[in-house]
């Protein structure tokens, strides 16, 4: 299933918003290693949980079908 554009305004709130995606990140967040590293999220959507594993040292990027 594709996230189109038209739907990805209403994505996130659908599926649990901010609360999900601070869970999710901080799921993921134990699973990374301390210091700096290279994060690629792909199947991010819309980036709702991308965008919180950054942090100083670290690179975080993307990647998903849709625009």
């Amino acid at each position: 299933m594709l996230l189109h554009d038209a739907e990805a305004r209403h994505y996130d709130a659908s599926r649990g918003g901010e609360p999900r995606a601070r869970a999710a990140a901080d799921a993921v967040e134990r699973l990374l290693p301390q210091g700096p590293c290279v994060v690629l999220d792909t199947a991010c959507g819309t980036g709702i949980v991308t965008e919180r594993l950054l942090r100083p040292g670290r690179t975080v990027a993307g990647a998903y079908r849709s625009p």
